[in-house]
C-alpha cells in the first residue's frame, strides 16, 4: 500500500503498475501554481520486505526537494544517491528504496507537522522565561500559539513557519529561540531590555495537509500582512495592535524560511531610519566567529508586496527580514551555527539604543522618498 494519511502526507494521484513499483503524480494545492517547488509525502506499507520502485512526476513543478526517509516518522535520513534517479531534466523521479519493515515514509523534507510543534509547545510552557498562549485558530479550527516574555518597551518578533514546505527554516528557529530564551548571563541580559514575541507555527492547516505554500483557504500567508484576510494573520495583526496600544514597539522581526541557498533578505541601508547598518553588522560579527557558515546578504529596495518584512518595515522602519536556510543545508551545521546568530543578534540589539533606532524616523529629510508607515488595518 502507498498512502498519504498522515499529517504532511500529499500526492494527488497514485498508479499501480506491479506489485512492487507505481507512479504518483504531484500536483499543486492551488491553479496555477505560486510557487513552483513541490511537496510529496507518503507511506509505503510492503506485504513483506521488497525493493519498491516509485515514480514521481512534478505537475507545474520540478524535483526540488531531495528525498528523505524515515521508518517511524520521526528519524529522517537523506536517501542515498543510488536510490534517486532524476529524469526528464527534473520534472520526474524515480526512487528505488529497500523497505525492510512495515512501513516507510518517504517526504521531500522532514515531517515537523503537529507532533513536533506540540512537544516544541510543550517544553515553552515549561520555560520560566515565556508565557504561552492561543493566538488564534486556523480555518479549520488548529490551535496557533504565541509564547511571550514578560512586557518591555521594545518588542522582537520571531515568526515561522508561513510556508509549509520549508522545513530547514523551522530547523533554525527553534535553535533560535533557544538560545534567546537561555539562562545565560547575554539572554537574561537581552530579556531585561527586550520583550520576545514567538509564533512558531502560523500556518497548522498548510502543514498538516501538505502544501506547498498557502493555507486551506488557498492564501499565500505570506502574501496577507497588509490585507489580513486569514484568521492566522489577523491573530498576528491583533496581537501587534495590542502591544502598540500599550506602548510596546517593534525593534526587529525575524521571519524564518527556507529557499535553494542560506540567505537573508533586508531592506536596504539607506532605507533605515537606524543609524547603522545592523543587518552588515549582524552578519559581519557571525563571519568572525563562524567564517566557514556560507550565506548571502540580499538587500533588497521597498517593494509593495503584501509580505510580512514589508509591513513591519513601512510600518516602524525597524530592521525587518526573512531568514532563509538552504533546503538541503546539513542539519548538524544548522543546529550548530544558529546559536551563533542568536548570540551576536542579542549583543548587538544590547549595544543600539534607542535613540539609535529612532533617530531618523521623524526626520522629513532622511525620509525623503520613503513611503509613510501604514496604519494597521481593523475588521477582517
Amino acid at each position: 500500500m502507498i498512502d498519504d494519511q498522515f499529517d504532511g502526507g500529499n500526492f494527488y494521484a497514485c498508479t499501480v503498475s506491479s506489485a512492487t513499483s507505481a507512479t504518483l503524480e504531484i500536483r499543486p494545492e492551488d491553479e496555477p501554481p505560486i510557487n513552483r517547488s513541490p511537496w510529496y509525502a507518503f507511506r509505503i506499507s510492503p506485504k513483506t520486505d521488497s525493493t519498491v520502485t516509485v515514480r514521481l512526476e512534478f505537475t507545474d513543478g520540478y524535483a526540488r526537494y531531495w528525498p528523505k526517509l524515515s521508518a517511524d516518522g520521526r528519524n529522517w535520513v537523506r536517501a542515498p544517491e543510488s536510490a534517486v534517479t532524476m529524469l526528464d531534466d527534473g520534472a520526474a523521479m524515480q526512487l528505488t528504496l529497500d523497505v525492510d519493515g512495515p512501513r516507510l515514509f518517504v517526504s521531500a523534507q522532514e515531517l515537523l507537522t503537529s507532533d513536533f510543534y506540540g512537544r516544541w509547545i510543550d517544553e515553552l510552557r515549561d520555560s520560566p522565561a515565556a508565557k504561552v498562549d492561543l493566538l488564534s485558530r486556523s480555518i479549520d479550527g488548529r490551535p496557533v500559539y504565541v509564547a511571550q516574555t514578560p512586557a518591555r518597551r521594545e518588542v522582537v518578533y520571531l515568526i515561522g513557519r508561513q510556508h509549509p514546505p520549508e522545513v530547514s527554516g523551522a530547523l533554525a528557529m527553534r535553535p533560535f529561540v533557544d538560545t534567546v530564551l537561555a539562562d545565560t548571563n547575554l539572554a537574561r541580559s537581552f530579556r531585561e531590555r527586550y520583550m520576545l514575541v514567538i509564533i512558531p507555527l502560523i500556518n497548522p492547516d498548510g502543514v498538516a495537509a501538505g502544501h506547498w505554500r498557502h493555507n486551506l483557504d488557498g492564501v499565500d500567508l505570506n502574501r496577507d500582512w497588509g490585507p489580513f484576510s486569514q484568521p492566522e494573520t489577523q491573530g498576528a495583526r491583533r496581537l501587534v495592535e495590542a502591544h502598540d496600544a500599550a506602548g510596546r514597539r517593534p525593534a526587529l522581526m525575524l521571519d524564518f524560511h527556507s529557499t535553494r541557498a542560506s540567505l537573508f533578505y533586508t531592506q536596504l541601508p539607506e532605507e533605515s531610519s537606524w543609524t547603522i547598518d545592523f543587518a552588515t553588522e549582524w552578519f559581519a560579527r557571525f563571519r568572525q566567529r563562524r567564517p566557514d557558515f556560507e550565506f548571502k546578504h540580499d538587500p533588497r529596495p521597498r517593494s509593495g508586496q503584501a509580505n510580512t518584512k514589508n509591513f513591519f518595515f513601512d510600518r516602524y522602519r525597524i530592521p525587518a527580514y526573512t531568514y532563509e536556510i538552504g533546503d538541503e543545508e546539513d542539519r548538524a551545521v544548522i543546529a550548530d551555527t544558529t546559536p551563533v546568530f542568536a548570540e551576536e543578534m542579542m549583543r548587538l540589539m544590547l549595544e543600539v539604543s534607542e535613540a539609535d533606532q529612532v533617530a531618523n524616523r521623524d526626520n522629513p529629510a532622511a525620509n525623503e522618498g520613503r513611503a509613510a508607515p501604514l496604519p494597521l488595518p481593523t475588521g477582517r
